[in-house]
């Protein structure tokens, strides 16, 4: 007997909380397990925005997947009444031959997306708020945004039990096990059967996966939030979400990115690896080196925005090898599948990814791209 669901889904964050909406959506009986609570602070997805883009840098071949998930965030934003999709546009800056504007220019050339050029002296003229080196040029996104992520979760997770699903909270699974017939998980305090699991762990996926042979870095991030000495600059409406690639300037690697203003500040980041720690260890405390991480870009590029470090928060990312997510059918079994290694640009996907989940899990195929995220190039 495959048990009283349809599907169990454990981890229900990003994507699982999406895929918990999908399966329901479709009338499967859905119990989501989470070891923490939804939203949970302590994840991947805290600090309350994250950006979406459609001109992708990383690979041309996520462009089909974001038409579909920018489709799905208005779709689940029409059901709920929920505003979780803000188009502000995104401006990319670098130099010309640097990795983010080639990419950019890459994917809204193979895509015919709208992406505008602009030379340093438009850059200055347009976006003042900025001071760049000199071989800096710039592209300008109109479709790019933010995402209000913890919001989003929290909508999924809701939508999904208003059609039935049901979620089990702060209640760690131990194992899991599937046979002919079905999938069973064991929790700290009992066992569910199923006759699919979906597994999207988040930063725990190293244990839970049973992957030996796919590598999964957790490391630490930090977030920050600074009150502007100048708060009109950047204001949403004439202020866009950025994204700087300082490669080429002095000794700065990363990305640089941030948002407009909010109620809580100017936020900002830096997208590059931090210092990889097991999941666990990593907790909400902070140190100055992380201030000083925040405040350097502003320095460097954003004089009038330095100002009081507000808040910073710690999030985590879970880095693939080769820094592209891994959805596939597990190993073992033909009853599981699973979805890792979001490597700290996933967010914007999980509308998509949660109904790839579901259509995995319910049909045992999906004609949405994903063959380049499979497991099968880790075997090349």
């Amino acid at each position: 007997m495959p048990g009283p669901y349809d599907a169990i889904v454990v981890g229900v964050g990003s994507m699982g909380a999406a895929a918990c909406y999908h399966l329901a959506k479709r009338g499967a009986r859905v119990l989501g397990i989470d070891s923490q609570s939804v939203p949970n602070t302590n994840s991947s997805y805290n600090g309350d925005t994250r950006v979406i883009r459609l001109t992708y840098q990383e690979h041309p071949n996520y462009v089909p997947l974001l038409r579909d998930a920018y489709r799905l965030w208005e779709e689940i934003g029409q059901e709920t009444g929920a505003t979780l999709l803000h188009k502000t546009g995104v401006l990319y800056m670098g130099f010309p031959d640097g990795e983010a504007i080639r990419g950019v220019r890459l994917a809204s050339e193979t895509h015919k997306l709208p992406c505008s050029t602009l030379t340093h002296g438009e850059l200055a003229k347009q976006f003042p708020q900025f001071t760049l080196h000199d071989g800096m040029i710039g592209a300008l996104e109109p479709e790019g945004g933010y995402l209000l992520s913890e919001l989003a979760v929290e909508t999924y997770a809701q939508a999904a039990q208003r059609l039935g699903a049901e979620l089990l909270t702060n209640e760690p699974v131990i194992d899991w096990a599937s046979d002919g017939n079905g999938v069973t998980v064991r929790t700290a305090t009992g066992s569910h059967d199923a006759a699919k699991l979906i597994l999207c762990p988040g930063a725990w996926a190293g244990g839970l996966l049973r992957l030996p042979d796919v590598p999964l870095t957790v490391t630490r991030q930090v977030l920050g939030w600074v009150q502007p000495g100048r708060p009109e600059l950047f204001q949403p409406g004439t202020f866009p979400v950025w994204n700087i690639d300082p490669n080429g300037d002095g000794d700065l690697t990363g990305i640089y990115y941030g948002f407009p203003m909010s109620g809580d500040g100017l936020k900002l980041a830096r997208h590059h690896p931090g210092q990889a720690m097991a999941p666990d260890a990593i907790t909400d405390e902070t140190f100055p080196a992380d201030e000083e991480e925040i405040v350097l870009p502003l320095r460097r590029y954003l004089p009038d925005a330095l100002g009081q470090v507000r808040t910073i928060k710690v999030c985590k990312y879970t880095n693939s090898a080769d820094g592209h997510f891994i959805i596939d059918r597990h190993p073992e079994s033909d009853h599981v599948h699973f979805a890792c290694g979001f490597s700290g640009h996933g967010f914007k996907f999980a509308s998509v990814m949660g109904k790839v989940l579901a259509e995995l899990a319910l049909d045992g195929k999906t004609e949405r791209p994903i063959d380049f995220l499979r497991l099968s190039r880790y075997s090349h």
